[in-house]
């Protein structure tokens, strides 16, 4: 990235990191607090998440207030510049992890743990190497490893939580 385009970076940047702030603090805020069994208040699950919120708002804010000064919050957003931004293999990759990942947290409790892992899995390793790399490779051999990893990975992960951490996964 070129240095004149660092403070729309940081103003951008910013204003990202304050709404994960504030969406921190608000869950926080909202989560139970045991106070009716007798637990301290600062036992409740909330207070760790609330202060870390309270942090990155506080950075967010510093890093806003230093990128406004900087001139970042002229942006120059153009068709053409949005064309180009699209366009980019690695915002490509980026929005294929992001929808991906959403999925699979929006499925996470409604369908059994291990195979959705799997699912998530396999797709994520044959999106970034058939779909998005183009590497002349062999299809198969691809699959084969994808597949492979989907279940060992899945496997791992679900025993490992069962048996050592004995939590039950969804």
């Amino acid at each position: 990235m070129r240095e004149t385009n660092l403070p729309k970076a940081d103003f951008v940047t910013s204003i990202v990191i304050m709404a994960l702030g504030g969406g921190a603090v608000v869950l926080s805020w909202t989560m139970p607090t045991f106070s009716e069994v007798g637990a301290h208040k600062y036992s409740a699950p909330g207070v760790v998440p609330g202060f870390l919120g309270v942090v990155l708002l506080f950075l967010g804010g510093a890093l806003f207030v230093r990128s406004i000064r900087a001139g970042g919050y002229r942006l120059g957003i153009t068709l053409e510049r949005l064309r180009m931004f699209f366009a980019n293999a690695s915002i490509a990759r980026f929005f294929t992890a992001l929808v991906l990942s959403m999925a699979y947290v929006l499925l996470l409790g409604k369908v059994s743990y291990f195979p959705l892992t799997a699912v998530y899995i396999l797709t994520f390793v044959l999106a970034f190497q058939l779909w998005l790399e183009k590497v002349p490779r062999s299809q198969g051999k691809v699959w084969a490893f994808a597949v492979g990893e989907a279940i060992v990975v899945a496997a791992v992960i679900a025993l490992t939580f069962r048996y050592l951490f004995l939590v039950r996964l969804p």
